[in-house]
Parts: structure tokens; sequence; C-alpha cells
């Protein structure tokens, strides 16, 4: 004769089991439809672009000369959020006027340096030369640098640029 290891369940504590499991099966359904929503309703992250950045005081910049600034943005991927560098170039032309380049090459996106001596943006990895109005004067870059947005601020003592 066999007997059994379990004993039968009533059918009371069946329902009980059933009304738990539906719950948590429900609960977790609502919680990812939360999230779907949340992620659908948000705006993209390039939506988010074109933001004015802090890249420095107007006193640290000479007329006419090309003087880099790295530039603290702050990069969203999901939920996941992080502050990226962006390098530009940032020529003052006195008063309140400011011109700015990104100081990737228009190539393969290496990172260009401004050469003082030859008054020319240099890019290391192709051989890549600008003027120092951003101008492709030799080597594989198809366009010139790309310029960025800038102005002085209101107090005229900061350069911002948009990003």
């Amino acid at each position: 004769m066999r007997t059994s290891l379990h004993a039968p369940v009533s059918p009371a504590r069946r329902r009980v089991l059933s009304l738990f499991v539906n719950g948590v099966i429900a609960v977790t359904g609502g919680a990812l439809s939360v999230l779907l929503g949340v992620f659908a309703a948000r705006p993209s992250s390039t939506a988010a672009g074109g933001r004015w950045f802090r890249a420095g005081p107007v006193t640290d910049l000479v007329p006419g000369v090309p003087v880099p600034r790295v530039v603290s943005v702050p990069a969203a991927d999901g939920w996941y959020r992080a502050r990226g560098r962006a390098t530009v170039f940032l020529v003052w032309e006195g008063g309140r006027d400011v011109r700015a380049f990104s100081s990737t090459c228009t190539h393969l996106g290496c990172q260009v340096h401004w050469d003082a001596e030859a008054t020319r943006f240099i890019c290391p990895c192709h051989g890549g030369v600008y003027a120092a109005d951003g101008r492709v004067l030799e080597g594989p870059p198809p366009r010139p640098l790309a310029t960025v947005r800038a102005r002085v601020d209101d107090s005229g003592n900061t350069v911002l640029v948009q990003l």
C-alpha cells in the first residue's frame, strides 16, 4: 500500500494561493507598465540638446587666438546619468563677440589642437590642417571644423556655448 507524502490541499487554501499568485503577477505587470509609460512620456535625450554651458571667463581669452576649453555636459542613457566632456576652441574677437569651434576633426573624429607657431589647427591622426577660422587647408578632412554657438553672458564676464 502506497501512502502519499502530501496531504490533499483544501479548496479554500487553493483559492488563497491562486489569489496570491495572481496578485503578484498583477503588481509586477503594473510596475512594468508604469516604467514603460515613463519612458514613452519622457522627452528624448536629443530634445534636451541646445542648452547653454559655461565655457570659461572672458578674461582668459586673447583676441584672435583660439583657446581650448573643456565643457562638462550631462549625458543620459535611459536611467543612467553621467557627465561627458566636450572640448571647444573659443576665439574672442573683442567686446562681446566670441566664435567657437568643435575640437573634433571632421575626417575621423580625432581631437585637433591649436599650433600657435603655424597659427593653424592640426589633426595628429591623419594630417588634417585647418585655418584659424575652421576652413580645411590640407589633408583628408571633408568639411571645416564644426562651429558651436557662443555668446558672452549678460554680465559680460563669462563665455557660454550651446551644445
